[in-house]
C-alpha cells in the first residue's frame, strides 16, 4: 500500500454487534506508514466509536493487521 490508497480499517471488537465498541469496518485514505502501524484519514463517520475517533476527516493510526486496501 502507498500514500493515498483507499483502505478499510477494522475497528473495535468484543462488544455485542450494533453496540458501541463492536467490531466494524470504516473506510479511509492511507496517509503514511511506520514499521507496525498505518496512519489513516477516515472518510466516513463511525457512530459506534467509544474513544473519540468517530468523524469523517479525522486522522488516526492503527496496526497494519487492522488495515487493508479497498478492492475496487
Amino acid at each position: 500500500m502507498r500514500f493515498g490508497t483507499r483502505v478499510i480499517v477494522t475497528r473495535g471488537g468484543g462488544a455485542p454487534p450494533g453496540t458501541p465498541g463492536c467490531k466494524r469496518e470504516v473506510r479511509g485514505v492511507m496517509l503514511g506508514a511506520l514499521k507496525t502501524e498505518v496512519w489513516v484519514r477516515l472518510e466516513e463517520d463511525d457512530p459506534l466509536d467509544t474513544v473519540g475517533w468517530n468523524k469523517a476527516g479525522q486522522t488516526g493510526h492503527w496496526s497494519r493487521s487492522a488495515v487493508r486496501p479497498v478492492e475496487e
